[in-house]
């Protein structure tokens, strides 16, 4: 057994003990009773709580939308000319920044916010991990894309003999 043994099973029990209190009920700080429920959310703050929460999904989707926008502008860019694909690689930039700064955004608001929008903490999570999925996939099919139109470009340098 490691120190988590007899030893450690003791404390831990003592340390239950004492939280829960002599009758096996939880205690509560200089013997006052448990704090009374919240009132319930009327249907004005739930509307607002909606309302929030759709303006927050908005904003998400309006920078992914400029993103895409920036990146489908680089992606006719690059296939133009030569010239065309330096400035790709500038519009490719902005979708980046576009994408990343709406998905940050989103997410900082949505762990400041979760609370006024009545969002439970797995709903919240579920959100988080929707908007960093998405601003993954962006980046996976635009590395894939340039990976390919490199590949097709061939090699940069004139051909050896």
């Amino acid at each position: 057994m490691g120190w988590w043994g007899g030893a450690g099973r003791a404390a831990a029990a003592l340390a239950l003990r004492r939280l829960r209190g002599a009758a096996g009920r939880p205690r509560y700080s200089l013997g006052r009773a448990p704090p009374p429920p919240p009132p319930a959310a009327s249907d004005l703050e739930r509307a607002d709580a909606w309302l929030l929460r759709k303006a927050l999904e908005g904003g998400l989707l309006s920078w992914f939308r400029n993103g895409l926008l920036a990146t489908g502008v680089g992606v006719i860019s690059y296939v133009q000319s030569d010239t065309g694909r330096d400035a790709a690689y500038g519009f490719f930039i902005l979708g980046g920044l576009c994408v990343s700064y709406g998905a940050g955004s989103y997410l900082v608001n949505l762990v400041l916010l979760r609370r006024p929008m009545m969002l439970p903490a797995p709903t919240a999570a579920a959100n988080a991990a929707a908007a960093a999925l998405l601003a993954l996939l962006w980046l996976c099919a635009l590395s894939l894309y340039i990976g390919r139109l490199e590949q097709e470009k061939g090699p940069a340098g004139p051909p050896e003999h």
